[in-house]
């Protein structure tokens, strides 16, 4: 499967000949459909609801945002950006709850600090909304570290831009050469993390980020190529983790597996056999 998904992001002519796809036909079949009548509709309504689709349709009609030079969008296209941001917002999104949650079961005295900011700030807005999300600062501090102990995607691929000599090296990078970036080996490096394993939340208030390399944490990616759904995926992260704390308190079950084994077969960062955890309703 891992193979396949390579093959057909890195070498798509190889892929299209060989028959090899990202996503299943009846995945592709319901994004290719939900795309479709949500360009219809709004094309035959004048329906603007000025989002990510809007622009999307904009660049289709008229071949840029800004009416700057450009080319024009196909409805394949347009599907294809769906699904990534998509993928990108929300898979992200539920495996860093899952990772999150596991390692405040682990420590019960992180967990009840982060459920005493969600309470406490939910008293001051009246309700869970995305201000309140927003400013719940240590619960944010609890998802940067189980991205930087679990990033979703454990490497990174780009392409050099411009010739590159590696420092203290006789090597050279030359422009269009393909780089894969190890993020997960670069999150569990002793001299950006010490003590790596570790689940550490401290390491994500700001006095600590200002002491280190901003490049040694690449969760999304850095730059402008980074993630587009990053802060979409992160707001749902912190709304869904601050609702679990709120109802429940999380321990391990009988069947949680410590330390967690990580599945070899799949390009995203997942849980072999997944994860079961005991909620207790407060």
């Amino acid at each position: 499967r891992s193979f396949r998904l390579v093959v057909a992001q890195q070498f798509r002519e190889l892929a299209r000949f060989l028959g090899y796809v990202t996503f299943d036909k009846e995945v592709s079949k319901f994004f290719l459909n939900v795309v479709r009548e949500t360009i219809e509709y709004r094309e035959k309504s004048g329906v603007s609801g000025k989002d990510f689709m809007d622009l999307m349709i904009k660049l289709k009609n008229t071949e840029s945002i800004d009416d700057s030079e450009g080319g024009s969008l196909t409805f394949n296209e347009i599907a294809a950006q769906a699904v990534v941001f998509f993928a990108a917002g929300f898979e992200t999104s539920a495996t860093t709850m899952s990772y999150c949650l596991y390692e405040l079961a682990l420590n019960p005295a992180l967990q009840d600090k982060a459920r005493d900011e969600v309470t406490r700030v939910i008293r001051k807005h009246g309700t869970l909304n995305y201000e309140a999300a927003q400013e719940m600062q240590y619960v944010g501090a609890c998802i940067d570290e189980a991205l930087r102990k679990y990033p979703p995607g454990p490497s990174l691929s780009r392409a050099v831009t411009k010739n590159y000599k590696v420092p203290n090296t006789d090597t050279t990078l030359e422009k269009g050469t393909s780089v894969l970036i190890p993020v997960y080996a670069i999150h569990h490096d002793p001299e950006h993390f010490p003590d790596p394993e570790r689940y550490d939340p401290d390491r994500f208030l700001l006095e600590q980020q200002a002491t280190r390399n901003p490049y040694s944490y690449l969760p999304f990616g850095e730059g402008p190529r980074n993630c587009i759904g990053m802060r979409f995926g992160l707001t749902v992260a912190r709304i869904g983790l601050a609702y679990v704390l709120k109802g429940f308190r999380i321990s391990l079950s009988g069947r949680t597996p410590v330390p967690l084994e990580l599945s070899r077969q799949k390009m995203i960062l997942t849980i072999e056999g997944g994860l079961w955890l005991h909620l207790e309703k407060l």
